[in-house]
């Protein structure tokens, strides 16, 4: 049964096609619901109906709006033993569609020890009414770091799954060395996800508390852009391609000089361009050379971006997200005035070779999430759960 949510109002240069609140009680110790859960995730299907997986008591749930999120589907839950789960911020759980109509889902799973957990996954086959038990998919056994999980579906159907993880670290430690950072490891299902082959390990040394951007890459690989730890303790962002069986060597993809021996929490975002020559990306960076939030493109085979521009150096702008529809490309981000927090938009109609200004689409004056991108057709929305308005979805012109 769908419940019905507050009707749909205009912005200057946005229209908010829904306000995902709970009923009038609001009662969110008795309805599951994403205005009342935890870091919503959000994907279209091929037929548009939109689908969100959240957290919400110790599940990730899953439903559906066929209205652009006027209503929403009753949830179902992906795990249905609860568990402890990182539901903040840039460690969230994640929905991908696969190419046959499967529910793909990913989340971290907390574990005892500080900072410790497991990458978990689970699969629908029968169009999100139920998922199947789910699967921790490092392959270790370990009770350390795995964390920040990222999920993408190949046009060839593979599934990949990468995280940040720490069995490197706990070894060498062990052996009296030292070892910044994480390690950036994957793992491939090519079976509609049924199974996963063997972990395997990307790079060294990445920053352990940022988000990893995913795109796909051809038919069957995907790219990832990371924020890295090179020489000197500067933590830029490195970008390399993940194939079924093996990585290519990582490559430098920014050149800010951010020496810092902390995690930012603040990872990047990337997409293929329309021609799928390369990839537009967005990163924040407090360095020497840039600080605030960035823009320029990269081919996975060139030594580093072009096309670099600044975006907001204001100390309150924050967690960039691009998204590509044929030679448009789209840049959100949050941005605090002091006042209100707003999604802010910057459009290039050029491929990424010229920019109009960036414009304010929608505000808050409560707590608010990350923003999300998300694509159906030929319309983009940003995807946005605010404390006070619950889950928004805004139609960007």
């Amino acid at each position: 049964m769908y419940k019905v949510c507050f009707k749909a109002v205009f912005a200057a240069v946005a229209l908010i096609l829904s306000v995902a609140a709970v009923a009038e009680a609001r009662d969110c110790a008795l309805v599951i619901h994403p205005a009342c859960g935890n870091t919503p995730s959000a994907a279209f299907d091929r037929q548009g109906k939109l689908w969100i997986a959240f957290e919400q008591r110790d599940r990730v749930y899953v439903t559906s709006s066929i209205d652009l999120g006027h209503s929403f589907a009753d949830a179902v839950a992906v795990n249905a033993v609860a568990e402890s789960i990182y539901a903040r911020g840039e460690n969230r759980p994640k929905l991908v569609h696969g190419t046959s109509g499967e529910l793909f889902v990913s989340w971290t799973r907390k574990l005892e020890d500080r900072f410790s957990g497991e990458i978990r996954f689970s699969r629908s086959l029968d169009g999100g009414k139920s998922f199947e038990t789910p699967l921790t998919v490092n392959d270790d056994g370990l009770q350390i770091s795995h964390r920040f999980d990222a999920l993408k579906v190949t046009p060839s159907g593979k599934v990949f799954l990468t995280w940040l993880d720490k069995r490197d670290k706990v070894k060498l430690q062990s052996e009296g060395k030292n070892y910044p950072g994480a390690a950036l490891y994957y793992a491939v299902s090519e079976d509609r996800g049924a199974s996963f082959k063997p972990n395997i390990k990307v790079a060294d040394n990445s920053c352990e508390c940022c988000r990893i951007a995913i795109a796909n890459y051809r038919e069957d690989k995907v790219a990832v852009m990371w924020r890295h730890i090179f020489e000197g303790g500067i933590r830029d962002h490195a970008l390399a391609i993940l194939g079924a069986d093996k990585a290519t060597t990582p490559v430098r993809a920014t050149f800010d000089d951010w020496q810092i021996d902390a995690c930012p929490h603040h990872g990047p975002d990337i997409a293929l361009s329309s021609d799928g020559m390369r990839y537009h990306m967005t990163w924040f960076t407090n360095g020497k050379l840039h600080k605030g939030l960035y823009y320029g493109r990269m081919s996975p085979g060139n030594a580093q971006a072009e096309g670099i521009i600044s975006l907001d150096n204001s100390a309150s702008a924050s967690h960039p997200q691009v998204a590509v529809d044929r030679n448009t490309v789209f840049l959100l981000w949050k941005h605090f005035d002091g006042e209100k927090t707003e999604l802010k938009l910057m459009k290039s109609t050029t491929d990424g070779n010229s920019w109009g200004e960036p414009k304010a689409t929608v505000a808050t004056t409560g707590a608010s999430d990350h923003p999300q991108l998300l694509q159906h057709g030929d319309k983009t929305y940003a995807g946005w759960h605010t404390q006070n308005e619950g889950y928004r979805l805004v139609q960007l012109y």
